[in-house]
């Protein structure tokens, strides 16, 4: 049987350069194809008269895509919520990302956490952080929790001259039992003492 010549001829996205050495099982002929992408591939004739083959496989993908974005997307609807002109794209049950958020969690789409929570978690956190460094100070709400309490102990906000002295030692041990206000002067003469003992 005589063999048709493809050379030239263009399939889908595939233009037949021309016949390759190979052949299939069957014995077709495979030819060496160029795609509109660029990409090289050799097909074999009967996918490429019967359309079996239309690209080097960057069709494929593309349509695969094409699916998963037509399938997954959300349709950006307006948040039921009044007031609210987020849309529901990132939420779910008619509702946007944060008010889907907030019904999941609390059943209350209005739910706001109360600024003592927020407070409370961020204190937590941060003596998380402090508790890992024995020789880093403890904070208050952004500020040394020993100067806080000595403030208290002496009854007045202290001077930018004024230290809390830890008795023991242990930066984290801000027991009023173990504070002692002084001078920044006194303060450095006591740690002058203790490294002059070692």
């Amino acid at each position: 049987m005589k063999m048709v010549d493809l050379s030239g001829q263009t399939f889908g996205r595939l233009t037949v350069i021309c016949a390759s050495d190979k052949r299939s099982k069957s014995g077709d002929m495979y030819w060496n194809c160029v795609c509109e992408c660029g990409n090289k591939k050799e097909v074999v004739s009967t996918n490429l008269k019967h359309g079996k083959t239309k690209s080097c496989g960057c069709l494929a993908k593309e349509l695969s895509s094409k699916r998963a974005k037509e399938n997954f997307t959300k349709p950006k609807t307006k948040c039921s919520v009044d007031g609210c002109d987020s849309d529901t794209s990132k939420g779910g049950n008619g509702y946007c990302g944060k008010h889907a958020q907030r019904n999941r969690r609390h059943g209350d789409t209005s739910y706001v956490t109360p600024k003592e929570v927020i407070a409370m978690k961020s204190r937590l956190a941060q003596l998380e952080k402090t508790n890992a460094d024995k020789d880093t100070y403890k904070k208050f709400y952004g500020r040394h929790e020993h100067r806080v309490i000595g403030e208290k102990i002496a009854g007045r906000k202290l001077r930018s001259d004024e230290h809390v002295h830890h008795i023991d030692g242990d930066k984290h041990n801000n027991d009023p039992s173990n504070l002692i206000v002084m001078s920044a002067s006194d303060h450095a003469k006591l740690h002058a003492n203790k490294e002059s003992e070692k």
